[in-house]
């Protein structure tokens, strides 16, 4: 037998991905964010495209009238003019422009109410208790305090960066633990506990077992593990009880998010993810004469068009005179600008169809979702949606991904929950242990049977996976 390797060419079919098509999937899977910056960087490199952008509601999509959405307003004030506030400025009396134009230096954006931070919260109070040259320490550790409202560095740490005494370091953080939300400041939770333990003691509010079982039996307190706790602090497990719900009532152990959700009685705050963003819907579902209908916010806040000036060009580039003729690098500049912007505009524009057209069909799908709620979400993939609509998998989810929907119900919802068979599982889950008894809460395998009888056939370990994603505690813990 004779073996030898030869070179013989094979025609093999290969998949050419053009550079349009890979610009449009780009345009299609943008979320609203993105899409803004596209085009944004478009109308800044192609002077061939002009773009109207109209003032619109970041929630419904509905056009500004002075500044105010009509719809939002009014449905969350029937009866009253929600232009009343923006018209009391042209009122003549005591507007910003007469405090300006007075010839003082009050500044009319004074008069502008602000929300402060949890760190300007802190600072301001700091700043009237201790020292000036102990300010760049509470900056450096209010700086370093988490999300939670924990303490992320040591003394250690702080002292060697600040180049300063570490009793300096320890002298301030004593003064930031002891300032509003109780429990700012603290290391980890057991100093966090401790600390809004103090406040209750010196009112004479606290249970006199608090202070021990949280300094000396955190974790079996967290285990529930009373009848121990009981025998090594010698007193009986019903006072170990009266304690251990005094501390499960009283104290927070995450002080930051008391701030955060305006539990502190002299500071009215919404939350910090009200106040950092806004979730805008890109599709809009409204109830109609006849069941639903979608509307894509984005194609009534963008009309787009080709700047005149290169409209114009662009006929001279077409036309026969010879006076009108532009030279072949005029001419190829003004093709290569003007296809460019109309190629961006389809890319736009089909973005908005598949959009549309996906909506239409969610609406045909979930219809009973729309109108009676999560209950009523039937199971639905992208793969069966991309079916139905003679779509690719692959383009469903690109157009749906980081996407939102403003529901009929006021609701705003990403695209995922008309995918997700869960939720509806998941909201009868949270319904029965609301309504629980709250000394006999429902086990996983409770959870499993009650369920069953309802009609919704779960696993009890999905069961416990459901609720987990919940947030929900195991019943051991929700005594």
């Amino acid at each position: 037998m004779y073996l030898d390797q030869v070179q013989v060419p094979t025609a093999q079919p290969t998949i050419n991905i053009s550079a349009k098509l890979i610009a449009s999937i780009k345009i299609l899977q943008c979320s609203a964010e993105e899409l803004e910056q596209a085009i944004a960087r478009e109308l800044r490199d192609n002077p061939a495209l002009d773009a109207e952008e109209l003032a619109q509601c970041l929630r419904c999509g509905a056009a500004l009238q002075t500044g105010v959405c009509p719809v939002c307003e009014y449905a969350a004030n029937p009866g009253v003019d929600p232009r009343a506030d923006v018209l009391a400025w042209d009122e003549p009396i005591s507007t910003g422009a007469d405090l300006a134009d007075d010839g003082s230096d009050v500044d009319p954006l004074d008069f502008v109410g602000t929300r402060e931070t949890l760190e300007e919260h802190l600072l301001r109070q700091m700043g009237a208790l201790i020292a000036g040259e102990d300010m760049p320490i509470a900056d450096y550790l209010v700086g370093n305090l988490n999300s939670h409202g924990y303490l992320a560095t040591s003394i250690a740490e702080a002292a060697e960066t600040l180049r300063v005494e570490g009793e300096d370091v320890e002298r301030v953080l004593a003064v930031l633990q002891s300032l509003d939300p109780p429990g700012i400041g603290a290391r980890d939770l057991r100093e966090c506990l401790l600390i809004q333990l103090t406040r209750f003691e010196s009112r004479g509010d606290a249970p006199p077992l608090a202070r021990r079982m949280v300094a000396e039996h955190l974790h079996a307190l967290g285990e529930h593990h009373f009848a121990e706790i009981a025998r090594r602090l010698g007193t009986s497990v019903a006072q170990v009880k009266l304690a251990w719900r005094f501390i499960k009532a009283n104290l927070n152990p995450y002080p930051a998010h008391a701030f955060e959700a305006a539990e502190l009685p002299d500071v009215g705050l919404a939350s910090s993810s009200e106040r950092s963003c806004i979730v805008r819907p890109d599709v809009v579902i409204r109830a109609a004469e006849q069941g639903f209908e979608a509307e894509v916010i984005e194609r009534r806040r963008y009309r787009f068009s080709l700047s005149p000036a290169y409209s114009a060009l662009s006929a001279r580039a077409r036309g026969s005179h010879v006076a009108n003729r532009l030279s072949e690098h005029e001419r190829q500049h003004v093709r290569e600008y003007t296809s460019r912007a109309r190629f961006f505009i389809e890319c736009v524009r089909q973005r908005w169809d598949t959009l549309h057209t996906i909506a239409a069909a969610l609406i045909e799908c979930q219809a009973d979702y729309l109108a009676h709620g999560v209950r009523h979400l039937r199971p639905l993939t992208r793969g069966e949606l991309a079916e139905r609509l003679g779509m690719h998998e692959s383009t469903v989810s690109r157009a749906t991904a980081n996407k939102y929907v403003l529901l009929p119900s006021g609701r705003t919802v990403s695209f995922d929950d008309f995918f997700d068979g869960s939720l509806a599982a998941k909201d009868l889950m949270r319904e029965l242990i609301t309504c629980e008894d709250p000394d006999r809460p429902y086990s996983d395998e409770d959870l499993t049977l009650l369920l069953h009888e309802r009609g919704v056939p779960l696993a009890r370990r999905t069961v416990a996976k459901y609720r987990e994603a919940m947030g929900i505690l195991p019943s051991r813990f929700r005594l």
